[in-house]
């Protein structure tokens, strides 16, 4: 309802206090005669207003002349049509024109106000030389407005269709006392005896739908099958095709069995037949979206939205929607719109769920973006810093990726991954390896996990290992190896592991490989020289103090590289084996 209509309906409420307070003959001196007087305190009360139509004067008149001929078929006792005029007066004291055709559930407001217990509610269009009538009849059950559908009809005109009308009526009527003793038995909890009652009414009248309305609620409140509900459900839309209860208790009983295809189908019937009410259709939304449908939901919410643009809650299921449907794009676009109208909906799972659309979407320069603002809104939340430290690396930005990692172990100091992002990337800085070290220790003392860091230092010290393989037969091979070595005792004394004592055995045997090389170079001239004979000496001995550390190291670092250590275990035998020889050789005093 509109905000005008909303405020007009709130009228009725208010107008009704001093109707209700008026006199009985003022009611009784506007209404026209109709036989019988006026009517009992238990009469069947019934409001015929304006129906629907292209041409208003023609709703107008088929009004009238239904309520007419109500009036002249029957006694004031037995079924009592509110009057003309006392419509007109309430609908004018409540802001509306006399000949407005209202919706149901304002009709139904004005049928409480004016005393009425039922209205006849109708559509008119002109057809051909004559008139076509769709009309049904409209009862209040608690807060469930309940419809039954009366035969279409074709007449001449207007006065013709209203006889075709009120005969239809009549029969209608006849299941409704069995339909108020099955709602009786529905109150007083006897659900078998409410479903007798229910199936006399059909059997009165087979196309109702207040009986079979009835019957349906006495399974449900029953706890018959879903198959029963089904069924009685079934029952309804074969009158009511559009009748929203009949279709709820549908896609539940469907839902209970679990055909979750055929619970959707009947959410969407819900949808088509009143996709104006928000209530119903953000019901259907949810369920949908629970069900596993984003797809078949988000439509729905569209159209809502253009009723209720920039609707924070609408909003937010849009979003969601999108997210479960992996429409990430259109997601990443709903949410900014969403914390635009409603900044408070800018949590930390907003960002959370944000991030990860733009993450699965493969789009890195909007994740950075919305990292970098969701660190600026929860600048104590490491896990943004360490995001943001992400997004630079990939960029290539390094040093930018390095001060977000810092401000990451700022926050959160024993965060593993924020002091591994923070020693990975000043690697890549090239940062020398006793800075690189340095972090380590850092983090470690900080709390961070030691295998985590330990796999940072087996980095570096591989970095040195290529380095000095690749400077091969080069002068600078020793030295490269001797940086090595030191670089893995430096580490070792940090973070001992397997790969540390791997890293020191594997130098420390290409330090000791090499010396006992030059050893052998040298003796060819150590005969002769002094100086080459006191160089292989101290060659030798060098030899034979690597040596000795790669017995020790690389037995425990073996398990790093199983087959590299077997190989120089193998090889170092040899080596041990020449050194008591060259000792004997070039270090023996004469």
């Amino acid at each position: 309802m509109k905000s005008s209509q909303r405020h007009k309906a709130a009228a009725l409420g208010v107008i009704a206090l001093s109707f209700a307070a008026a006199p009985a003959f003022a009611q009784a001196a506007a209404a026209p005669a109709q036989r019988g007087g006026a009517p009992n305190g238990d009469t069947p009360q019934i409001l015929v207003a304006t129906f629907k139509s292209p041409d208003r004067v023609l709703g107008v008149l088929m009004a009238d002349e239904t309520r007419k001929r109500i009036q002249s078929e029957h006694n004031a006792k037995e079924l009592y049509a509110t009057p003309k005029n006392n419509i007109n007066n309430t609908l004018e004291a409540s802001g509306y024109r006399p000949d407005s055709a209202l919706n149901a559930a304002d009709l139904m407001e004005l049928a409480k106000q004016l005393r009425a217990d039922q209205v006849l509610d109708g559509t008119v269009t002109k057809a051909g030389a004559g008139v076509h009538v769709e009309a049904r009849l409209i009862i209040k059950a608690n807060s469930q407005l309940l419809m039954q559908p009366l035969p279409p009809v074709d007449g001449k005109d207007a006065g013709d269709a209203a006889k075709s009308i009120e005969k239809s009526l009549v029969e209608a009527s006849k299941a409704l006392p069995a339909y108020k003793k099955c709602t009786n038995d529905l109150r007083a909890a006897k659900y078998d005896e409410a479903a007798t009652d229910a199936r006399a009414g059909i059997a009165l009248y087979s196309g109702s739908t207040f009986a079979r309305l009835c019957l349906m609620t006495a399974f449900q409140l029953g706890k018959a099958s879903p198959d029963s509900l089904i069924s009685a459900a079934n029952g309804v839309l074969t009158v009511d095709p559009t009748s929203v209860l009949a279709l709820s208790n549908a896609a539940e009983a469907y839902s209970a069995k679990g055909e979750k295809d055929k619970s959707i189908e009947y959410q969407l019937r819900i949808y088509r037949a009143d996709p104006t009410n928000t209530a119903i259709v953000t019901s259907i939304v949810n369920g949908l979206g629970a069900a596993g449908s984003p797809d078949k939901a988000l439509p729905m919410i569209d159209s809502l939205l253009k009723d209720n643009p920039g609707d924070p809650a609408m909003l937010a299921t849009k979003w969601k929607l999108q997210l479960a449907a992996k429409r990430y794009k259109d997601a990443i676009a709903t949410g900014e719109e969403l914390v635009k109208v409603d900044t408070a909906a800018a949590t930390l799972d907003f960002f959370n769920r944000q991030i990860g659309a733009a993450q699965s979407d493969s789009n890195a320069a909007v994740t950075q973006t919305l990292a970098a603002k969701a660190a600026q809104k929860f600048p104590k939340e490491a896990s943004f810093q360490l995001l943001l430290s992400q997004s630079y690396r990939k960029s290539g930005q390094l040093q930018q990726a390095l001060d977000a990692a810092k401000r990451a172990v700022a926050i959160d100091p024993k965060n593993a991954n924020a002091w591994t992002f923070v020693v990975v990337t000043a690697k890549d800085l090239n940062q020398p390896a006793d800075s690189v070290f340095g972090l380590v220790q850092k983090g470690i003392a900080a709390g961070a996990d030691k295998e985590a860091m330990g796999s940072v230092v087996n980095q570096v010290l591989n970095a040195a290992q290529k380095k000095a393989t690749d400077a091969k037969g080069t002068p600078e091979e020793r030295a490269d190896w001797e940086d090595a070595l030191k670089l893995s005792k430096a580490a070792d004394a940090i973070a001992p592991s397997i790969g540390t004592k791997f890293f020191i055995g594997l130098s420390s045997f290409q330090v000791a490989l090499d010396a006992i090389n030059h050893a052998q170079t040298l003796s060819k001239t150590a005969a002769k020289s002094k100086d080459d004979k006191a160089k292989a000496c101290e060659e030798t001995k060098v030899a034979e103090d690597m040596a000795a550390t790669t017995a020790i190291a690389m037995p425990s670092g073996g398990a790093f590289n199983k087959e590299a250590a077997g190989q120089i275990l193998g090889a170092l035998n040899q080596v041990q084996e020449a050194i008591p020889q060259f000792k004997k050789a070039f270090c023996a005093a004469k």
